[in-house]
C-alpha cells in the first residue's frame, strides 16, 4: 500500500465504518452481507519513483450462491481468492456514474494532503449519491442477473468489463434469479461469441479440451447447470 493510498482509507475509514464497511489489509473496505459483500477499492499506481499516483475507484458486489458457481471453471487459483472474486465490478474510472467527479486522480506527492483531501471528497460525493444505491440495486440476485445480460452483445460492460467472463456470471445469475431466461441467454451468447469470433483468453478447467464457441459454450451449460442443481 502506497503513501496515497493509506491517507485516502485514514480519511475514509469514519464515514465507512458508519456505514459497516471495514478496512481491508490490502486495498480498500469490505461490508459483509447475508449474501456475499460489498466492496468499495481504489487501486492505484505511482507515475514514477515515489509518486505521482494514480488512483482509480471501483465498486464490487459479490452474491455467495453465484460465485461459488462460476469459481467452479477453474480460473480463479487459491480458496482465499475464490473467496474474494465479485460477481460484479464497476470501475468508475472507465465507467463513471459522473464523469468530473469520478475520473481517474492524480495526487501529486508534494501535494498530499490537499491531494487526498480531494480524492476523498469526491468519494465520499460519490458513495452518498450514487454508491450506495448501487449496493443496495445489486443486492438482489435478480437486479444482477437484469444487469449482467444487458446487453449481450459487447465486450466492454460497466458491470464485468470481462468477456465471456460476462456471460458465465449472468448465465449463473440467472439460473437463480430468472430460470425461464437461461436457454436463450446461452443461445444469444453463442451466437454472438460466433458471429464476433470471440475468443476466451482464460484459463479454466472446465472446457479445456475444446476450442473456440465450443469452449465457451461447454463452459455456459456448466454454470447453468451447477446453479440449476444448487437451486434444487
Amino acid at each position: 500500500m502506497n503513501q496515497a493510498e493509506q491517507a485516502l482509507k485514514t480519511l475514509l475509514e469514519p464515514m465507512l465504518r458508519e456505514e459497516g464497511f471495514k478496512s481491508q489489509p490490502q486495498l480498500g473496505f469490505k461490508r459483509r452481507t447475508s449474501f456475499g459483500f460489498h466492496y468499495l477499492s481504489f487501486p492505484s499506481f505511482a507515475m514514477g519513483k515515489g509518486g505521482p499516483y494514480v488512483i482509480n475507484v471501483g465498486l464490487g458486489v459479490r452474491h455467495n450462491q453465484v460465485d461459488e458457481i462460476v469459481n467452479r471453471l477453474g480460473h480463479i487459483w487459491g480458496e482465499v481468492n475464490k473467496k474474494n472474486t465479485t460477481t460484479l465490478y464497476r470501475g468508475l474510472g472507465y465507467f463513471p456514474f459522473d464523469e468530473a467527479r469520478d475520473n481517474e486522480k492524480v495526487i501529486s506527492p508534494d501535494q498530499m494532503e490537499a491531494g487526498t483531501r480531494s480524492v476523498a471528497s469526491c468519494v465520499s460525493e460519490m458513495l452518498l449519491t450514487d454508491g450506495f444505491k448501487f449496493f443496495r440495486h445489486y443486492s438482489d440476485i435478480y437486479e444482477c442477473s437484469v444487469g449482467l445480460n444487458a446487453p449481450i452483445e459487447g465486450h466492454t460492460h460497466p458491470l464485468c468489463n470481462n468477456f465471456p467472463l460476462r456471460g458465465y456470471y449472468g448465465v449463473a445469475a440467472a439460473a437463480l434469479a430468472q430460470p425461464e431466461r437461461v436457454p436463450s441467454l446461452i443461445q444469444s451468447y453463442t451466437d454472438y461469441a460466433r458471429r464476433d469470433g470471440v475468443v476466451d483468453n482464460g484459463v479454466y478447467e472446465v472446457g479445456k479440451e475444446l476450442s473456440g464457441v465450443d469452449a465457451i459454450a461447454s463452459r455456459l451449460e456448466f454454470v447453468a447447470e451447477a446453479a440449476f442443481a444448487s437451486a434444487s
